[in-house]
């Protein structure tokens, strides 16, 4: 996912006595103040009537670099240093949690960071390994989660309005109808490019479409690997190969972690999604006792609604609707997975 570039600003202030206060400083009987030489006096008299110094805006409020520090974004980097003059952008489907679903995706991070941390030492693999939730922000306020489709592209500023139109208008013409996710699982994905799920047509054809206007615009696509079937080829399993190659590349980020996906790792992760998990206590979380479910069973109820997708061009993000059209039902699409 696109980083975005975040800077804490601090303006200075300069501290001005209170005029309650200058007036008892000016006040106050002489003969309390200090004797001093007459140089001395001269001096201090001097310092005294002088106003405190005035630092000009310029030197108070400094804007931030253009440029791509990882120390704001826990060692993270960009995936395209920043240019003047080009725009990163990306292309997704949000999703927004229920406050139930939400609670039950807090439960499964905690429980797996639990699980990480009481891995013994003596397995370098998965010591000192430490997620990062998607789910909220630094300040803790809900965030959306999303659905890639495409990798984080730059366009030039002569390209963007002209690729927003083109995405418009492919998406308005491309005859694919709102539809529903399902949820299969919780993987570790090491890269963009790294995910699996199954099949599901809905995003298939969507990114298809979204791959098609990137390349357009001499962006690289995203899950370049996965060719799309070649209707001209006599080899239906050839085509099969590769329609499954396109299906298995979509997944919801959750956490992330700069841990390398090991066996001991995948694991434990697979303990923490067949964890037992009582929904009605959400406080609680996970508890081995009077449990009906699995943190698993509670997370493939879930379903993600996609009415649309959008489009991140800079700071600016625009909403497109999927076409609504009343000769097609609304298709509940196959599963996917989340991923760290």
């Amino acid at each position: 996912m696109p980083q975005t570039e975040s800077a804490d600003q601090e303006m200075g202030l300069v501290d001005y006595s209170d005029s309650d206060e200058s007036v008892e400083i000016s006040s106050s009987p002489r003969a309390k103040r200090q004797k001093t030489t007459s140089n001395n006096g001269a001096f201090l008299n001097a310092a005294k009537d002088a106003l405190p110094p005035f630092h000009p805006p310029s030197t108070i409020y400094t804007r931030p670099r253009a440029g791509d520090d990882p120390a704001l974004h826990q060692g993270r980097k960009r995936v395209n240093p920043h240019k003047v003059g080009y725009w990163p952008s990306h292309l997704y489907i949000e999703w927004h949690p229920t406050s139930e679903e939400r609670a039950t995706l807090t439960t499964l991070l905690s429980t797996l960071q639990s699980n990480l941390n009481l891995t013994s030492p003596s397995s370098p693999s998965s010591n000192h390994t430490s997620i990062t939730s998607f789910l909220t922000s630094d300040l803790g306020a809900p965030q959306p989660l999303h659905i890639s489709l495409s990798r984080p592209i730059v366009l030039s500023t002569a390209q963007k309005d002209a690729f927003l139109s083109s995405l418009e208008s492919r998406i308005r013409t491309s005859g694919i109808a709102p539809f529903e996710l399902s949820l299969l699982g919780l993987q570790w994905h090491r890269t963009e490019e790294s995910s699996r799920s199954s099949s599901n047509p809905q995003l298939t054809s969507l990114l298809s479409h979204t791959n098609g206007i990137v390349t357009a615009f001499d962006q690289p696509p995203l899950y370049a690997w996965a060719k799309p079937p070649n209707k001209d080829s006599s080899s239906s399993s050839d085509n099969k190969n590769q329609e499954d190659a396109l299906d298995d590349a979509f997944h919801i980020s959750i956490a992330w972690s700069f841990a390398l996906p090991s066996a001991d790792l995948r694991r434990i992760t697979e303990e923490a999604f067949t964890s037992a998990y009582d929904s009605t206590n959400t406080d609680a979380g996970v508890s081995a006792i009077g449990c009906t479910k699995t943190l698993g069973d509670a997370v493939r109820t879930m379903r993600v609604r996609v009415e649309g997708i959008k489009a991140k061009i800079g700071n600016v993000v625009t909403h497109i609707p999927l076409p609504n059209a009343r000769s097609r039902r609304d298709k509940v699409g196959s599963r996917g997975l989340f991923g760290i």
